[in-house]
């Protein structure tokens, strides 16, 4: 469950058709199936979420859990997925259907929709209308990217795929961390939490970074 708080009946339906409730954002990578409205919240963009986005195709209507409990086995989720919020999908600028096939096709051909790539996050992003450290982390790590904990020793096979992540305006103390002037001239990108947060939510990579 994310976006939302379950009730007690609904802890009771997992039981039910024999599933285990994934709690922590630190195991939500290990989710396969994500309950993200109850058919009154609105859908969230939340750190737990943009974690499950990067790993399942799952993203569901809580009336998937209550129709499988009725029935007493774990139902098929096409015609629970959440498509067609309009409201949410305008909001955060993505389409739900298209954002479940992207995520299909990058978990096979390059293990998620940031693999191949180097993100550093620079200081002041986590916290600053972004999720924490922990959080950020575990999002890109989801998206099958690798988190660099500093640009000034790390040693790039390609600075190329290397991302520079950066709050949302950047700041000139941000650019001026070391490492990060040296690794923008050798061909790495900056980009903003914004940028991150939209790559995550289509599950698709705009502007495209070549990975070969």
């Amino acid at each position: 469950f994310t976006g939302f708080v379950a009730a007690r009946q609904h802890m009771q339906m997992i039981d039910t058709i024999g599933a285990e409730i994934v709690e922590s954002i630190e195991e939500a990578h290990t989710a396969t199936h994500i309950i993200v409205t109850d058919g009154a919240t609105k859908f969230r963009r939340t750190p737990k979420l943009m974690v499950c986005i990067c790993k399942s195709p799952n993203i569901i209507k809580l009336e998937w859990l209550e129709q499988s409990a009725k029935e007493q086995r774990v139902l098929d989720t096409a015609p629970y997925l959440l498509v067609g919020d309009k409201e949410a999908e305008k909001h955060y600028s993505f389409s739900m259907k298209e954002t479940i096939q992207n995520g299909i096709q990058v978990r096979e051909t390059t293990g998620g929709v940031l693999g191949g790539l180097y993100v550093y996050i620079c200081s002041g992003v986590a916290g600053n209308d972004a999720p924490s450290t922990k959080e950020l982390n575990l999002i890109i790590e989801a998206a099958g990217g690798k988190v660099l904990s500093s640009l000034a020793t790390c040693k790039l096979l390609d600075p190329a795929k290397t991302i520079v992540l950066t709050s949302d305006p950047s700041t000139s103390s941000q650019l001026r961390e070391p490492g990060v002037r040296n690794i923008l001239k050798l061909g790495g990108k900056t980009m903003k939490t914004s940028w991150l947060f939209h790559v995550i939510i289509t599950q698709c990579i705009n502007p495209v970074i070549e990975l070969d």
